[in-house]
């Protein structure tokens, strides 16, 4: 982890925008030593968590993206009636909160809330990877412990440059109750004399 925050420049610098499509994503994300298969198993992170309606409703309006499913379109609509409604709707409808497969099965019945997630079924290097997630959760769970691993290795900060965080969100040197923790250590390990 950094000493430093990311900026929103550089955070934007390296992730791709969700109005992405497939080839896009390829290309920048094959810069990074990831492949197809590392690229459809970490959008499954989006199996979790919200989005904003800004996020795509480029989607929706001023026309409707013709591989988005009718019905969810119209559900989206009702959230987010204008594209500059503030509101969230979860990225998996199916299981918005639970941390498997679904995201893939949204994706084959064409409820992928992002271009840069319904592309990836609609694009025949991607589509049949989709497919096996969406068939086989275990094969999705192995294969997303892989390309986080492999994800968590890129440009790995060491020595003055970096630190392991006892949070993740945290600084060390923010971090209280670790400065607590290491001055209670220093502490007994100079008792021990």
């Amino acid at each position: 982890d950094g000493l430093n925050f990311a900026t929103q420049n550089a955070t934007l610098a390296n992730l791709p925008p969700p109005t992405s499509n497939t080839t896009k994503l390829l290309t920048d994300l094959a810069k990074k030593n990831l492949d197809a298969t590392d690229v459809v198993a970490l959008s499954g992170g989006h199996t979790i968590g919200l989005s904003h309606c800004s996020s795509f409703t480029g989607r929706l309006y001023p026309t409707q993206d013709a591989t988005m499913d009718k019905t969810f379109a119209n559900d989206l609509k009702t959230v987010c009636p204008a594209n500059n409604t503030n509101a969230t709707v979860p990225l998996d409808i199916r299981t918005p909160d639970i941390f498997d497969n679904k995201y893939y099965v949204d994706l084959m019945n064409r409820q992928g809330l992002f271009t840069s997630d319904q592309d990836l079924y609609t694009d025949k290097r991607t589509k049949e990877i989709v497919k096996s997630f969406a068939v086989n959760q275990t094969l999705f769970f192995e294969q997303f412990v892989k390309s986080m691993i492999k994800m968590g290795q890129l440009s790995v900060l060491t020595g003055s440059k970096g630190e392991i965080r006892a949070d993740c969100s945290v600084r060390n040197s923010d971090n209280a109750n670790y400065l607590a923790s290491v001055v209670e250590d220093d502490e007994e390990s100079l008792s021990e004399f």
